[in-house]
């Protein structure tokens, strides 16, 4: 072990001491409750993502509508909390671009939606995605940053669209023990609120439109995206694209709807149970 490696573990380790029971007993530090929500829809410009059957029914376009849709519910039931949108227009944005425009808006949650794609036509379903350790074993940090085989690896590929690339990236490296150690604490300080909200997300979207399947629940895996945002974040997936039940669904305006509700149920519920943990109440409205 360097010497690097060892001094970023003795941090780590103290300040995991210090943090974690706060974490756990529902204490914000901050004391600012729930202010502001980045919705990130995916992809975008020269960027698709999964292809449609139709460029409108591309995921850039689907993802874009729902959360556009879902931003505007939260905004009339919820006048007080500020929401950023990382693109509102077919544009394509860059991922550290994405990360960086909810740190810069002190964000209290970063959603990031997207469609699926598989080459098996038969997987369906919705899923949320939380940044976690893919061991069943949280202490075993050698499995912490393990390398996804299957959505991160795909969603992470939008950076090679970027110019410049490696050099933007060359501090993302899901296998070094760098990484694991100096981003633990981050994990850690997040993960249980990042989980809420997925699982108001995973309860939701499974009542309507969806049903559960082997591609469906809430998974943890290495994304870019929750790995740079430093907040309670999760990426879902609406549905896939590849599949003619999902399609239905993701490509009508009734559809996307719909998701959108789905979306705000989950925000809804995942605000009271957070503000409730950290003891603020909801303001009065006339």
């Amino acid at each position: 072990m360097t010497n690097k490696v060892l001094c970023l573990t003795i941090i780590s380790a103290l300040a995991l001491l210090i943090i974690s029971p706060l974490h756990i007993s529902g204490q914000n530090v901050s004391g600012q409750g729930l202010k502001t929500v980045v919705i990130d829809p995916g992809h975008g410009g020269k960027d698709p993502g999964a292809p449609g059957k139709s460029k409108t029914t591309a995921e850039k376009n689907i993802v874009l509508n729902i959360s556009k849709l879902f931003g505007d519910k939260i905004k009339a039931e919820y006048p007080d909390v500020k929401v950023v949108y990382t693109r509102s227009t077919d544009v394509f944005v860059e991922l550290k671009e994405r990360a960086n425009i909810a740190k810069r808006n002190n964000a209290d949650l970063f959603i990031s939606v997207h469609c699926n794609s598989s080459t098996n036509s038969k997987a369906f379903g919705a899923s949320a995605h939380i940044l976690g350790p893919k061991s069943n074993n949280p202490k075993n940090t050698s499995d912490y940053f393990e390398k996804s085989k299957s959505v991160a690896q795909r969603e992470n590929s939008v950076m090679l669209l970027e110019d410049d690339y490696q050099t933007s990236y060359q501090d993302f490296d899901p296998n070094s023990p760098e990484a694991v150690i100096s981003h633990s604490l981050l994990w850690q300080a997040n993960y249980g609120n990042s989980l809420l909200f997925a699982a108001e997300y995973d309860v939701q979207i499974h009542q309507s439109p969806y049903r559960v399947s082997n591609y469906t629940g809430i998974h943890q895996d290495v994304f870019y995206l929750l790995w740079a945002t430093n907040m309670p974040a999760a990426l879902l997936e609406v549905g896939f694209l590849s599949n003619p039940g999902d399609y239905a669904v993701l490509s009508t305006a009734d559809g996307q709807e719909k998701i959108a509700k789905s979306l705000f149920t989950a925000f809804k519920n995942y605000k009271e149970k957070y503000l409730s943990l950290i003891h603020i109440s909801e303001p009065t409205r006339p």
